[in-house]
């Protein structure tokens, strides 16, 4: 959800890129960046892809402002999902080029398990995070991208959960009908708030300092010291590829 990615990056604890890798399309330019972006947004993601091969291609040359601190960049995406089979080739690529920035990532796929979903850039992250409510049809409709998520991936990259308090099912609830993993961070349903990252909407005096961006940047604290201390062992998944009926 690019809601949840633009509030995981403007509260991140060091520097980080937002990259939005949505086969379908771009949302932060239109959005939130509607009437805060300064200068022109240059050619974003389509124009890295572009470049790949090319001496001396930095993701950071490709890259706007998305905050005033500068610490949080945005790599846009595109705007023409036509483009996206430009990209199917060159995420495997490009997620190589997207490790060796100096600042974190964060990729935001969109929703996975369409045939357009960039495996070869999932399959080069550190963690991945599914974000979801806890409503019986987002936990049904999550179960089957998961499991072809977690097949694809082998187990081999560590997955997890962001919960958002909208509906009747429990963090731990959750857990259990998705392969048991592990939910990170239960996020409040504040769709006010949510305007703002989502549409550009005109924020409220206290919004820098709102539960949902609280939230989000403990989600990102932890998130980066899981990866940091490689939390998530092989042997873990394997065991929980197992036990839920071989899924790897």
């Amino acid at each position: 959800m690019t809601t949840i990615a633009l509030a995981l990056a403007l509260g991140w604890p060091r520097e980080v890129v937002l990259a939005e890798c949505d086969p379908a399309g771009r949302r932060i330019l239109p959005g939130y960046l509607a009437e805060r972006l300064d200068g022109p947004p240059g050619p974003g993601l389509l124009g890295l892809a572009t470049a790949l091969g090319g001496q001396g291609t930095r993701v950071e040359d490709y890259t706007i402002p998305l905050a005033e601190r500068g610490r949080a960049w945005l790599l846009h995406g595109i705007r023409d999902p036509r483009h996206a089979s430009r990209l199917a080739r060159l995420w495997q690529p490009l997620a190589g080029l997207l490790t060796e920035s100096e600042a974190d990532v964060i990729a935001d796929v969109g929703r996975v398990g369409s045939p357009d979903t960039p495996m070869g850039l999932l399959a080069g992250a550190n963690l991945v995070v599914m974000v979801l409510r806890g409503t019986l049809a987002q936990v049904d409709a999550a179960q089957p991208r998961l499991d072809a998520l977690l097949s694809a991936l082998n187990w081999r990259v560590p997955v997890a959960l962001c919960l958002i308090q909208s509906g009747c099912y429990s963090a731990a609830a959750v857990s259990r009908a998705l392969f048991e993993l592990p939910v990170l961070a239960e996020l409040p349903h504040a769709p006010a708030d949510a305007n703002v990252l989502s549409d550009g909407a005109r924020p409220r005096m206290a919004f820098r300092t709102c539960l949902l961006l609280r939230t989000a940047g403990s989600l990102g604290h932890q998130m980066r010291k899981l990866v940091e201390e490689r939390a998530f062992h092989p042997e873990t998944l394997s065991a929980r590829a197992a036990s839920s009926g071989g899924t790897g």
